[in-house]
């Protein structure tokens, strides 16, 4: 039996809802994404990891988070 490729991985834990996680491997990923794509995605997980930063950046974590999320199921969702 071949390993689970870790778009697979992430593909599940889209449907399950884990987000955070999805997010901390994609981040990584870059074939097949744009560099504005992986960016976002990337802030997005940063923003689960460490809200008070961003915050200090002006930024506002929560729409980060969720931008994030829609361009990752976008990607990797059904």
């Amino acid at each position: 039996m071949l390993p689970e490729r870790k778009s697979d991985i992430v593909r599940r834990l889209v449907a399950d809802g884990e987000y955070k996680k999805a997010l901390g491997i994609v981040k990584g990923f870059h074939l097949g994404i744009t560099r504005e794509e992986s960016g976002q995605m990337t802030r997005a997980y940063e923003c689960f990891i460490n809200p008070g930063f961003y915050s200090q950046l002006g930024k506002d974590p929560d729409i980060e988070i969720a931008e994030g999320v829609r361009i990752l199921k976008s990607l990797y969702g059904k």
